[in-house]
């Protein structure tokens, strides 16, 4: 009796961790995506590095963010603005993403 009652006791040790619980890193987790304006803000370094846009650009601060309607699709469009370029219409710079967050396009005229 003695034997049985120590050979289960060891065999409920050995199979306990195939019973636990699952691990955490099983499930699927949610990520947490970033604002708007800081993927935008990336994007313009990028490009500033890029040297599609001036150096200056990418000391320039989101203005404001909102969602449009840009060619029937739902955009994420993010406005900077640049005191330091000479010319005022190319003062402000319009950020266009989808809504996931991708890079769509970049200008200085208003999507539409």
């Amino acid at each position: 009796m003695r034997r049985i009652l120590l050979s289960t006791a060891i065999l409920a040790t050995f199979a306990s961790p195939a019973l636990a619980h699952p691990e955490h890193e099983e499930m699927p987790r949610r990520e947490v995506r970033k604002p708007m304006a800081e993927i935008a803000k990336g994007e313009v370094i990028k490009l500033v590095t890029q040297a599609k846009l001036a150096s200056s650009w990418s000391s320039a601060k989101a203005l404001k963010t909102e969602t449009r309607t840009v060619k029937g699709l739902q955009r994420w469009v993010v406005t900077f603005q640049n005191p330091a370029i000479k010319a005022v219409s190319k003062r402000t710079l319009y950020v266009v993403l989808s809504q996931n967050g991708d890079f769509v396009s970049y200008g200085h005229i208003t999507p539409k």
